[in-house]
């Protein structure tokens, strides 16, 4: 008479299958983690952009050459750098924003996020 039920062997196979399909999944979802995770501080990054260029035009700033500096928004340190070149009219240049993220604990920029480009327009006082 057979005995009823898995031999070890049968135990071990079926195990090993689990185990790899274990960690194919365990690695589909850090990806998707750190996809989700790069996705949001890119859109911080664009964020904190668009607030450095809404605050050129609302001070109506003219850039001359480079400028840099680091600010804290939506939680995180940004290094923003701007670069101004001139266009074929003398009132509008081409501002070049880079905005980069900063590590206070190492006094350094970590990497470059987003780069945004914007024509700013010189208003003349009548």
């Amino acid at each position: 008479m057979k005995a009823k039920g898995f031999t070890l062997l049968e135990v071990m196979v079926a195990l090993a299958i689990f185990a790899v399909a274990a960690v194919s999944l365990t690695n589909v979802a850090r990806q998707y983690t750190q996809a989700t995770s790069n996705a949001v501080l890119r859109t911080k990054a664009q964020f904190t952009a668009l607030n450095e260029i809404a605050l050129m035009e609302i001070n109506k700033e003219w850039l001359s050459g480079t400028s840099s500096k680091q600010t804290a928004q939506q939680g995180e340190t940004w290094q923003i750098d701007k670069s101004a070149q001139q266009t074929i009219s003398p009132n509008v240049q081409r501002i070049d924003v880079q905005v980069s993220l900063y590590n206070n604990e190492a006094g350094q920029v970590e990497a470059g996020i987003t780069n945004l480009v914007f024509f700013n327009h010189r208003v003349e006082s009548p």
